[in-house]
């Protein structure tokens, strides 16, 4: 059974922030996530964490809108070519090797450095600060 992981450990991943995360997943349904309901956490697999971590580059560092970013990651990390072509003459390839080298690194720091957040109401009897 493939591990899940909640939106912290992809926040760390991507190196962005939970709103960023919760706009794109809100907009965009991207493979490997799963939930995002009103009061359902969402599960993000390594897939997942993979897919927005990839759209986060690519509009961050290359400046593609969000929405054509979303589209250039789902053909890039499909099958097994790393390339898609996005213009005229133009192709953009990936070294996936890499990049699933250091999104399973950044994995494991998260998933060291983060707890799963307590959702909903404290048990009876138990103080909150």
């Amino acid at each position: 059974m493939a591990r899940l992981y909640h939106v912290e450990v992809a926040r760390h991943a991507a190196e962005t922030d939970v709103k960023w995360i919760d706009n794109l997943l809100s907009h965009f349904d991207i493979p490997g996530v799963e939930g995002g309901r009103q009061g359902v956490a969402r599960k993000i697999s390594r897939d997942g964490v993979r897919h927005i971590a990839l759209i986060r580059r690519l509009n961050r560092d290359l400046r593609v809108p969000v929405s054509h970013a979303a589209a250039i990651a789902t053909r890039l990390l499909a099958g097994e070519s790393a390339r898609a072509i996005v213009g005229s003459g133009l192709e953009l390839h990936i070294d996936r090797l890499a990049l699933d080298e250091e999104i399973d690194r950044r994995i494991s720091e998260a998933v060291e450095a983060s707890t799963l957040p307590r959702r909903g109401r404290p048990k009876r009897g138990v103080a909150t600060a």
